[in-house]
């Protein structure tokens, strides 16, 4: 038994230091591999200017959203989850959008939710929000 946990080791080790350098890493899947710990790491090219969507008048904006008036809007998307097939309330849903030039992007929905920026910016190219819980919401972006 002793062997095996060695081979995969190496195994391990030897695949993971030819793609990570970072020591931290390596730990932390050895640590998950014989403990089955798992930690959290963010990927050092993603986009992160500390912008979260903010509820403001009952939408979820992100992004410089000040005058919407004045903005154009260039997509809209109106996201159904079927009742039937949802046994499970608390049903994250996850949008990913690539515009250009992105400014704004809004989420509206009719039951209370909470609205989370995964990955890239709401100002820029492409963004990837997470709504929970999913039932019947609105997504705008404008430029």
């Amino acid at each position: 038994m002793l062997t095996k946990v060695l081979c995969v080791l190496a195994i391990v080790g030897v695949c993971v230091c030819d793609y990570v350098t970072d020591e931290d890493y390596v730990d932390a899947v050895i640590d998950m591999l014989l403990n089955g710990v798992s930690r959290e790491f963010e990927m050092s090219g993603e986009v992160d200017n500390g912008e979260e969507p903010v509820l403001a008048g009952g939408v979820w904006k992100c992004g410089q959203c000040d005058n919407l008036e004045e903005s154009n809007l260039v997509y809209s998307e109106i996201n159904d989850v079927d009742n039937e097939m949802m046994t499970d309330e608390s049903v994250d849903i996850q949008i990913g959008l690539s515009l250009p030039n992105m400014k704004c992007v809004t989420v509206n929905s009719n039951v209370a939710g909470v609205v989370r920026r995964v990955a890239g910016a709401c100002r820029g190219d492409t963004v990837t929000l997470s709504v929970a819980p999913a039932q019947h919401f609105t997504v705008q972006v404008y430029n």
